[in-house]
């Protein structure tokens, strides 16, 4: 006898179907700590830290709340006790310090969830890491690495903390509704209440410089800072890039450079390969065409390599796109540089000195750090010895002086006629000032400022006897990154007042006990 059992067999259905749901779902059975990461950032960048930005507009909206039920701690105003107060039993200033516990509620819970995706984004972190040794990258060894867990692990523990005080004003609010607001006590509370919030807020604000995710491959740049670069650099695009990379991408790219290098033409040099390759891709988030520029790429690389650029996966164009524009906005002195040194090869125009090309760049607003690039290239025949002179008044070092020997080159890159910006062959602008920066010598100088507003920077290139060859005056201007500093002394504010009302609120409390003694 078969005994049948529908009811058995339809939840077996159910089941079923719930599995197959969950394992094609990215937050399903299946998923991994970065699909989940990649759910909770997008609802951390959409509606709490960026975008709707729920994690400031409550806690802001909750400041106003919190007055106005202190206003009214003593009584209700008429209206409210003539209309609404006989219908719901609560006093004007309770029902504030309910809605300010709901807001409050909501502000714990974006703080919950922001934690949680920190959680994350650290676990995907330490696991890269870890795949990244067992590959035989090390990535603890090298340069930065220290730093960037540190701010990471500040970040995660600044959060905490924020939500801890969160955690305790919402206690003391819900202490306010069984002893009342308009006893003494009942206003202590309020005022803790209050000053442990904005010591919630400050400790939020501290984190917000210094995002980081490992949804994108690029979600550790803004985390990152890069070291001071006080030398001569000799493949700029690739220098300047690694310099600007997580250690995390910069242990991938070694690899990524050893696969392309296995691709470049028999008759390529491979420094001169990688420098155009990194032009090429700079051109391209500039605006040149895809087409062109895989018909640049294509001097240098073969099929494979032109595979490589195209769908590597992890440096894929979109990374590369954002990678450029990271360092471009960090250096915006060196691109105008060789923008500049591109426009005047273009057109045809003669160098500044006959036999010598020379082209220096810094910022014209200066925040934390200024970069002086300079470029030097010997168009003569021989070789000559050149002196490179930094002074200024208001960066550290404030004198500099470094003499460099130049060769000839091995071409020459420079033309007395006009060029096309792209065409088959080297003898293009692209082409050229790839060789430029290959067989010139770049020098990266990174200047400290040692006070605000305006600031001078005086350049000379002399002979080895003293004469001078050229000279330039940059003027700048040194001041703080508008966005920091809000952040900073937002946070610096938030503590401040926070701590001094939480203290008041001690000393009440202490007062009211032992005053009567």
């Amino acid at each position: 006898m078969v005994i049948e059992n529908p009811p058995k067999s339809k939840s077996k259905e159910k089941t079923g179907l719930f599995s197959k749901l969950l394992a094609v779902s990215p937050i399903g059975e299946k998923a991994t700590a970065k699909d989940w990461e990649a759910v909770f950032l997008a609802i951390d960048k959409q509606i709490i830290t960026f975008g709707l930005r729920i994690i400031l507009f409550l806690p802001a909206f909750a400041l106003f709340t919190y007055f106005i039920a202190w206003a009214f701690s003593t009584g209700s105003p008429e209206w409210w006790l003539d209309n609404i107060e006989p219908t719901i039993g609560l006093t004007f200033s309770i029902t504030l310090v309910a809605i300010t516990f709901v807001i409050l509620f909501g502000y714990i819970l974006s703080l919950i969830v922001h934690r949680h995706r920190l959680g994350l984004s650290n676990r995907v972190f330490n696991d890269e890491v870890k795949l990244s040794n067992a590959a035989h990258r090390p990535v603890q060894s090298l340069q930065g690495y220290d730093g960037l867990v540190d701010r990471m692990n500040r970040a995660i523990s600044k959060t905490n903390t924020s939500l801890l005080f969160a955690i305790i004003s919402a206690v003391l609010l819900s202490i306010i509704f069984y002893i009342g607001s308009e006893h003494q006590s009942g206003m202590i509370l309020l005022l803790g209440s209050f000053s442990l919030m904005l010591l919630s807020i400050g400790q939020h604000l501290a984190t917000r410089s210094h995002q980081f995710s490992m949804v994108d491959r690029t979600g550790l740049l803004d985390a990152y800072d890069p070291a001071i670069h006080p030398s001569t650099i000799n493949s700029v695009f690739n220098d300047l890039l690694m310099t600007h990379m997580d250690p995390l991408m910069r242990a991938q790219y070694v690899d990524f450079t050893k696969s392309i290098e296995a691709n470049i033409h028999a008759n390529v040099d491979v420094d001169f390969a990688r420098e155009k390759m990194l032009m090429t891709l700079y051109r391209h988030s500039c605006g040149l065409d895809r087409n062109t520029m895989v018909s640049e790429l294509s001097e240098v690389l073969n099929d494979n390599g032109l595979q490589l650029i195209i769908s590597h996966e992890v440096f894929t164009l979109e990374v590369w796109l954002s990678l450029i524009e990271h360092v471009s906005k960090a250096c915006p002195a060196f691109f105008r540089m060789i923008d500049r040194l591109e426009h005047e090869i273009e057109v045809g125009n003669n160098p500044a000195l006959k036999d010598l090309v020379f082209e220096v760049d810094l910022e014209n607003v200066v925040s934390n750090r200024a970069n002086l690039f300079t470029i030097i290239h010997n168009l003569g025949e021989t070789e000559r010895t050149v002196v490179f002179r930094v002074q200024t008044p208001d960066f550290r070092p404030n004198d500099v002086a470094l003499t460099y020997r130049l060769m000839p080159g091995e071409k020459y890159w420079w033309s007395n006629r006009e060029l096309p910006s792209h065409a088959q062959g080297d003898d293009d602008t692209l082409g050229v000032m790839s060789g430029l920066l290959r067989d010139g010598t770049v020098a990266w100088q990174s200047l400290l400022p040692t006070t605000t507003g305006e600031a001078t920077v005086s350049i000379r290139l002399e002979q080895q006897s003293g004469e001078l060859l050229v000279g330039r005056q940059i003027n700048v201007r040194v001041r703080s990154e508008f966005r920091a500093m809000v952040r900073s002394s937002g946070s610096l504010a938030a503590n401040l007042t926070g701590t001094l009302g939480l203290l008041s609120a001690i000393f009440m409390q202490m007062y009211a006990l032992f005053g009567q003694y």
